[in-house]
């Protein structure tokens, strides 16, 4: 008899036309993210996967990276400080303050962010990165920027409430 080519889903993302190996996705966050470990102490500390989401847990001595991922849509970064579970934000906030990206647009929060086909290593990579080169206060335990993205991230909130307010039909 040959082999059984059903895998069993517990090691496997399902999303419809989807399909990714679990470990093959942990792979790629460890190539994307060695950097926590050997710069700054970082240590993978959980892994949950759930239905077609993954989320994946770093810390150090003082600040937790979470990766939070739904299989076929952009994965996002929270970064926090382990000693104040409401000091957070995301990379995406911090990108926006140190004006390497634009805010968006509230629009933008009602479209899906899907992925294309093939485009997740290296945007795993291009997170990895950028946590290295744009977050080094925030992984050494500096949280003095916190205050700013939260702000941009609570106008973002009203400006997508007063746009859903005005465009609700």
């Amino acid at each position: 008899m040959g082999k059984s080519v059903v895998k069993p889903l517990q090691r496997l993302f399902l999303l419809k036309e989807h399909e990714m190996k679990k470990t093959e996705f942990e792979n790629m966050v460890d190539k994307a993210f060695w950097g926590l470990e050997a710069k700054y102490g970082f240590k993978k500390t959980k892994t949950s996967f759930i239905d077609r989401s993954c989320t994946i847990q770093f810390q150090n001595a003082t600040t937790e990276i979470l990766l939070n991922y739904e299989l076929g849509n952009t994965p996002w970064l929270e970064i926090s400080d382990i000693h104040n579970t409401e000091n957070k934000s995301t990379l995406g906030w911090l990108l926006v303050e140190l004006g390497i990206d634009q805010a968006p647009k509230p629009e933008q929060a009602f479209r899906p962010t899907t992925l294309s086909e093939g485009t997740l290593e290296p945007t795993l990579q291009k997170m990895g990165q950028q946590v290295l080169d744009h977050c080094a206060e925030l992984l050494r335990g500096d949280f003095t920027v916190m205050p700013k993205l939260q702000a941009r991230a609570r106008k973002y909130d009203l400006e997508c409430q007063r746009y859903l307010s005005i465009h609700k039909s």
